[in-house]
């Protein structure tokens, strides 16, 4: 006992020794209680407990803190009494030098002193630590806020709702609120929350969440249960969405019982609907026995206590003790710098001055912001300050049975509550549940969404989106097409099944794969229809009325439009469309006429400037080069000096070379002697080796058929603006009542006239025009075009000019239908994975766009597409006749007037054909040649010929010899000059070969042996001369060449025969042929 007296007055003058210095610090922390007088005593022992415990034991053990004295102080309010708050101010809080205010509001309430106490203390920047469950400031970014809430607030809730819609994968939900209880704050938390998540998982189309409905009941606080449910019924039929089975209702307790027996009328209370239910419609849980309204497994979010289980009574303790603590290690780092600023106010009511605001409140509330606790529970703040790391409870409203009695009970299922994550190593809030009662006592929870909706959609015929499939021999449509009714004048042979003026077909095509997916992903049926009018859809002109596919729609007969619908500002105007599934744009389409190969192709590999130079003069000029070193080569003709029997060479041999080198001909040629002329002619070779080369490769890309067709630039070709400017016009056409006549009519008006005689009812009708001539171009959606180009039989369409007024296909539906933000999730979705370009690829690609790419052709080349070598040929031969007209005339004509001029055999060296027919001989042997041809026709007739000719030149030998006789008696005979060199060029030569005449006018015989040269053998009257010289056959018995008389043996035989000797053979035949 006297050690407790000893230790207690050691203390007390501890405490003395520093107030008698003047060198204490007082700080204060203020509770502020409601009017529950048990709950007070709790928290009034539990501040008591944690101030003296974390924080005066701690100061008076630490030298550091030895001058710090902290006291605190508690009060209760009563309700509605502001003098009383203003009086606590004055009197204790101000007095009391308090720093840090605690205010603890265990329920919600109207009361508005809760708001008064923190907005007094937010102006005098006193620091609040709130437990208030209706706290707003959640969603607001005060920058002057001094107040940290502790309680888990409307935003929590809302939070914590939203992560069991996570855990169950329910993506699809409503909420349900009225206008007298904190309305805006709900749906504020759940937008903000919404955005917040859908941000994070925007890569993940499945997990985002869809706010399908917003129902408000406006109500006021007078209304009593029946207009409750009055107001209730009406904005459920009116606001919620049909595929609803999720809701989460923040309201009064009693309006929620008033709400949800109204939902029970209505139907959405059954075992595919869920409700999740916050803490407020929930009320007091003492009792544990829900009310009767609330359907059976709905979930809560609370943090109250049920059936007296305690919970709330020491999540609040917890609080009130972590408050504490947040306080005393606060004071521990502000205490440290207290030099710099003071840690407790200095307010009074006494002064006649404004009262001023505490400047280093606000860093003293930031400083407790910043801190971080583990113990007793973690808290940790938002810059907002409100606790991120709260406790809060998921119960459920389940069937027990006791005593064989069966009643409906609250049951806690799970919690919400902070747990270390293993990626971050930080507190995450999480959701754990177990032991739940599904509502009506299903085994599995609902799917949060319709497990079948019905749509009605329509759609119209345009490939390859939507086109129609005859079905097969059960009566089933062949997969991936799906049953559809058309309109009964499209097929009326296959009238199978009449039903209201349609007929029941398949319908197959890239939309149709996409309905299928639509289909499986937001589950549900659908009953797929062809618009009755068959129209795209546009206003008239003079109604606004709209027709076709968007009149479906705004008559409310069909639910969507699936088809190649393009988006336009004036559809959407009346009609949502969701994001574009492909892109498409205007474009025009014409027919590829098969073209000839050009007659003038074999000399378009080069252009006619360098024909000039190849074939005119290169070619000339190379030859009369060729020919002039030749003529002055000592080797070549030598300037004439050497005979021409001897080197046949001439300027036009020279020319014939040339050609012939360049060619390749095989053909006979006489080549050149000189060496720099046959340098240059090897020269010529290389040139001629390389034109070749070039020309041969440049061939084959000119003799190929080439497709034409109009190639128009766009939408602003000159043929489309001005049709005129062609004879004929140009036509052209589209299809009516589509988006592209309107474009057309809007931007291109003049063409939107000019055309309206020329448009065709279909696509497949418009083709057939444009290949039989009927119209030039189509002017029309590009996707559908490309794949009429890509998959015509015979590929002969094509797509010309840029495309035009670029734009999407969308599924059109009802404007603010619910439904349109799920089909643009499966539409991205397709997107992503890559699913929609393979559709795009299937049914689009043809093969003609295959071939087109690789550039192939499968063209045969027939003769209208070889016409230029047929014309280059029958060019030769007309060519040839006209040479053949020009030698006929020559010698019939021009070769008597050249001879004239020809004196010194100039002729020759340009020719030797024309040289050698300006001659008198050449013209007797050819006269000769053509005699025989014409009257001998047989060897029997040449004998005899020959023998006559034989004859008459040994008449001629004796003529001769007589007058010989008459000169050696002095007489000389007179005679005709010209007659005897007309008879001795007659029969000068026969068949090239010389004959008797030859011999009497030879320079070689002399007067001597005259006598000698007309003796006759006695054989055949043959001059004895040709002893001299004979002719011998070579062993083909072909030619006649001379030898030397020596040559002939006495012993060898000898034949004679048209003016040849032959020797070595046998002397079969008469003996006149014999020597």
């Amino acid at each position: 006992m006297c050690f407790i007296v000893i230790h207690c007055i050691f203390f007390l003058i501890m405490e003395l020794i520093p107030i008698l210095k003047g060198q204490t610090t007082q700080v204060s922390i203020y509770l502020i209680m409601p009017d529950r007088a048990k709950l007070n005593r709790n928290l009034k022992s539990t501040f008591s407990e944690a101030v003296f415990t974390v924080g005066t034991r701690v100061f008076r053990k630490s030298p550091i803190f030895s001058n710090l004295r902290i006291k605190r102080h508690d009060t209760i309010i009563d309700k509605e009494n502001p003098h009383e708050i203003l009086d606590m101010f004055c009197e204790t809080i101000f007095q009391s030098h308090v720093n840090t205010i605690l205010y603890f509001q265990l329920h919600p309430t109207k009361d508005p002193t809760p708001k008064f106490i923190i907005n007094m203390a937010e102006y005098l920047k006193i620091p609040v630590i709130s437990w208030d469950p209706q706290y707003p400031g959640a969603l607001q970014h005060k920058q002057d806020s001094t107040v940290l809430q502790m309680a888990p607030t409307i935003y929590h809730q809302c939070s914590m709702m939203l992560g069991i819609l996570k855990r169950f994968n329910w993506t699809n939900f409503a909420i349900v609120s009225t206008t007298t209880f904190n309305y805006l704050e709900f749906t504020g938390s759940i937008d903000i929350l919404i955005k917040e998540h859908n941000t994070k998982v925007k890569f993940d189309r499945k997990r985002r969440f869809n706010l399908l409905s917003s129902i408000v009941v406006n109500l006021r606080p007078s209304d009593n249960d029946t207009v409750i449910k009055t107001k209730s019924r009406q904005a459920l039929l009116k606001e919620n969405n049909p595929e609803n089975r999720v809701f989460l209702i923040h309201v009064s307790s009693r309006e929620a019982k008033d709400i949800l027996e109204v939902a029970e009328e209505l139907g959405l209370t059954g075992k595919e609907y869920i409700w999740i239910m916050s803490s407020f419609c929930l009320g007091n849980m003492d009792y544990s026995m829900p009310p009767r309204a609330y359907p059976l497994g709905s979930l809560g979010v609370t943090y109250s206590s049920i059936s007296k289980d305690g919970f709330e009574d020491q999540l609040i303790d917890d609080a009130l003790k972590t408050s504490v603590r947040l306080w005393v290690e606060t004071l521990k780092k502000t205490f440290i710098n207290k030099d710099q600023y003071k840690i407790s106010p200095n307010f009074s009511c006494n002064s006649q001055q404004p009262l001023q605001q505490w400047l280093d409140g606000e860093k003293f509330y930031r400083v407790m912001r910043s801190v971080r606790l583990d113990r007793p529970t973690p808290i940790q703040f938002s810059n907002n300050g409100v606790n991120q790391l709260v406790k809060l409870r998921i119960v459920n409203i389940q069937q027990m049975t006791e005593n064989h009695r069966t009643s409906r009970v609250w049951k806690e299922v799970g919690r919400w509550v902070p747990m270390e994550s293993n990626v971050t190593h930080k507190a995450e809030m999480t959701v754990e549940m177990s032991g739940i009662t599904w509502p009506g006592n299903a085994v599995l929870p609902p799917l949060g969404r319709p497990e079948k909706r019905f749509m009605r959609i329509v759609t119209l015929k345009e490939k390859p989106y939507v086109f129609y499939l005859d079905k097969d021999a059960n009566g089933k449509c062949p997969p991936p097409a799906v049953p559809c009714r058309l309109v009964k004048k499209i097929n009326p042979e296959n009238n199978n099944t009449p039903q209201n003026n349609t007929v029941s077909r398949c319908c197959a095509g890239l939309c149709i794969d996409i309905l299928r997916v639509l289909s499986s992903k937001m589950q549900f049926d659908y009953e797929l229809y062809e618009v009755p009018d068959q129209t795209w859809g546009l206003p008239d002109q003079q109604t606004g009325e709209w027709n076709g596919l968007i009149k479906q729609i705004q008559d409310g007969l069909a639910d969507m439009v699936l088809t190649s619908l393009k988006i336009t500002p004036k559809r959407s105007e009346v009609v949502d469309f969701s994001i574009p599934f492909l892109e498409t744009g205007i474009t025009i389409m014409v027919s590829i006429r098969k073209g000839n190969i050009s007659p003038t192709a074999f000399l378009e590999p080069y252009d006619y400037p360098s024909w000039c130079v190849i074939l005119v003069f290169s070619v000339h000029v190379t030859g009369a080069a060729i020919f002039i070193y030749e003529w002055l080569s000592p080797q070549g003709l030598n300037r004439g000096a050497t005979p021409l029997r001897e080197h046949r060479f001439s300027l036009f041999r020279s020319f014939w070379l040339i050609w012939a080198m360049l060619f390749g001909a095989s053909v006979s040629t006489d080549n050149p002697r000189g060496v720099s002329s046959r340098f240059l002619s090897n020269v010529w070779a290389l040139f001629a080796l390389v034109f070749l080369a070039s020309y041969t490769a440049n061939l084959a890309a000119f003799m190929i058929t080439k497709d034409e067709y109009y190639n128009l630039s766009g939408i602003k070709d000159w043929r489309l603006t001005n049709p005129y400017f062609m004879n004929p016009p140009f036509k052209f056409a589209t299809i009516p009542n589509g988006s592209t006549e309107e474009n057309l009519r809007k931007n291109h008006y003049n063409m939107y006239k000019y055309m309206q005689r020329y448009n065709r009812a279909t696509v497949d009708d418009a083709v057939k025009a444009l290949k039989q001539g009927k119209i030039q171009a189509f002017i029309y959606d590009a996707t559908p075009l490309e794949y009429h180009t890509g998959n015509d039989d015979n590929c002969e369409l094509k797509t010309v000019g840029e495309k035009y007024a670029m734009t999407g296909y969308g599924l059109a539906v009802p404007q603010k239908a619910k439904y349109l933000e799920e089909i643009n999730e499966v539409i991205l979705e397709l997107q992503e994975n890559g699913e929609l370009e393979r559709l795009r690829r299937f049914w689009l690609a043809g093969a003609c766009h295959v071939k087109r790419k690789r550039g192939q052709s499968s063209h045969t080349i027939g003769i209208p597409n070889f016409t230029s070598a047929f014309i280059l040929l029958a060019s030769g031969v007309l060519l040839g006749g006209l040479v053949l007209l020009l030698e006929h005339l020559y010698f019939k004509f021009g070769r008597r007037c050249l001879r004239k001029y020809d004196k010194n055999m100039c002729c020759s060296l340009v020719s030797l054909s024309m040289g050698r027919s300006l001659t008198f001989e050449q013209s007797v042997m050819k006269a000769l040649a053509r005699e025989k041809h014409k009257e001998c026709k047989n060897p029997r007739c040449e004998l005899l010929l020959w023998k006559e000719k034989h004859h008459h030149d040994l008449s001629l030998l004796y003529i001769n010899k007589l007058k010989d006789q008459l000169q050696s008696y002095g007489i000389t005979p007179e005679e005709d000059p010209m007659k005897q060199l007309e008879i001795c060029d007659t029969f000068d030569k026969h068949n090239g070969y010389p004959t008797t005449c030859q011999f009497l006018q030879s320079p070689f015989k002399s007067i001597e042996n005259r006598h000698e040269c007309h003796q006759l053998d006695s054989y055949d009257s043959t001059p004895v001369r040709w002893k001299r010289r004979s002719l011998k056959r070579s062993p083909s018995y072909t030619n006649a060449v001379e030898v030397p008389v020596p040559e002939i043996s006495e012993k060898q035989k000898v034949r004679f025969n048209e003016g040849k000797f032959y020797y070595e053979v046998d002397n079969e035949g008469s003996d006149q042929e014999i020597l």
